[in-house]
């Protein structure tokens, strides 16, 4: 990053009088969480060229990175209202809206922007339905709505379908998000994952033998995993954390490993 904002600086001291090479070096100091030298920079650029209106965005993202939401946002309506549909735009002031605690109207932003947006979004999609999760109970039937059109659009996504399955806990309508899990585990190779998450999700649900029997079936399947497998960092955190659910239950825990030791010993 540094060697790009020095040659761009060497460029401008062969052209100083230059708009578009300002804005380069301003948004590579953006990106470098540089913001006085990137507002310097902006402030250069609109100076020199009035009608390089893009600035209001560059400089609006950049209020949002910063962490002044305030700011960001009039940056950001000046170029919209120009610029009704630009999508980065548009994500930009929703997220700027979520900060400032105004879910709903974000949505709003959110949704337009997905309208506009020529390939798809899944992680939109996702802060949409947060916004909306966000703003109260009542508009948790509509945020699952959103992503189940972010996933007719682009197909039943893992992340869009794991934030379903959230947004279906918060509303306690647990066997909504069992029905939801079942889709995942079934495209899914591997089990013990899903199995875990079934277990939590029934355990949460009240229904304590029924998520017993699916943790000791999630462990029953990182015993079937080879060595090499079952011994990964993240597959030894997921036993351990199975482990301390099944004792909140109530249940005995076996090593999921040892039905595979007894047969090595005998053989």
């Amino acid at each position: 990053m540094h060697e790009q904002i020095a040659q761009v600086t060497k460029e401008i001291a062969k052209d100083p009088k230059n708009a578009e090479l300002y804005l380069k070096r301003g948004e590579l100091q953006r990106a470098h969480q540089e913001w006085d030298e990137a507002q310097a920079d902006y402030d250069r650029a609109i100076t020199l060229d009035p009608g390089l209106f893009v600035i209001d965005f560059t400089r609006g993202r950049m209020f949002l990175e910063a962490g002044w939401p305030r700011s960001a946002k009039v940056s950001l309506d000046r170029f919209l209202r120009r610029q009704t549909n630009h999508v980065e735009a548009l994500t930009a002031r929703a997220r700027t809206l979520v900060k400032l605690e105004q879910p709903l109207d974000a949505v709003q932003d959110y949704t337009t922007a997905l309208r506009h947006a020529a390939t798809g979004r899944p992680e939109l999609y996702i802060e949409r339905a947060q916004a909306l999760a966000s703003a109260g109970e009542g508009h948790f039937d509509e945020a699952l709505r959103g992503l189940d059109e972010g996933m007719q659009k682009m197909g039943t996504l893992v992340t869009l379908q794991l934030y379903a399955i959230d947004v279906e806990l918060k509303g306690k309508k647990f066997d909504a998000a069992l029905e939801r899990l079942e889709k995942i585990a079934a495209q899914s190779p591997r089990k013990e994952t899903w199995l875990a998450r079934r277990g939590e999700i029934l355990q949460q649900a009240g229904r304590r033998e029924d998520a017993r029997k699916a943790y000791e079936s999630a462990l029953q399947a990182i015993g079937t995993l080879p060595p090499a497998r079952r011994n990964v960092p993240a597959m030894v955190e997921l036993g351990k954390r199975i482990k301390t659910a099944m004792e909140e239950t109530g249940a005995q825990v076996a090593n999921p490993s040892s039905s595979e030791e007894k047969a090595a010993t005998k053989k």
